[in-house]
């Protein structure tokens, strides 16, 4: 009984952390498109990237399904000149990290 209570939990918690990721990636987007810079650098501030590098180096396109994010829907969703400007923001390692997201959305 308590192994099935636990993994109908996870389940679910499962699905609000891929929802909450997306609204994540869509805030990030919007502020990305609205020119709201400031804002969104002051969130990429905030992150280590120590931490964020190994993350993005382990996203392929079974870890996007695993996680609901739709690759089409980036590709739409996200320009070069979005790029251009994330990089921008993310300093040292935006190179790096653009140029996986860049793999990944091809």
């Amino acid at each position: 009984m308590a192994i099935a209570l636990n993994k109908m939990l996870a389940e679910i918690l499962g699905k609000m952390d891929e929802k909450v990721l997306q609204a994540k990636i869509n805030a990030a987007l919007d502020m990305l498109k609205n020119g709201n810079c400031d804002e969104l650098a002051k969130k990429i501030n905030k992150m280590d990237m120590n931490e964020l590098l190994p993350k993005i180096k382990e996203l392929d396109e079974d870890k996007l399904k695993e996680m609901n994010i739709n690759k089409n829907e980036l590709k739409q969703k996200i320009s070069e000149t979005d790029l251009n400007n994330l990089q921008k923001l993310l300093g040292e390692h935006g190179g790096e990290i653009i140029s996986k997201i860049k793999d990944i959305i091809k």
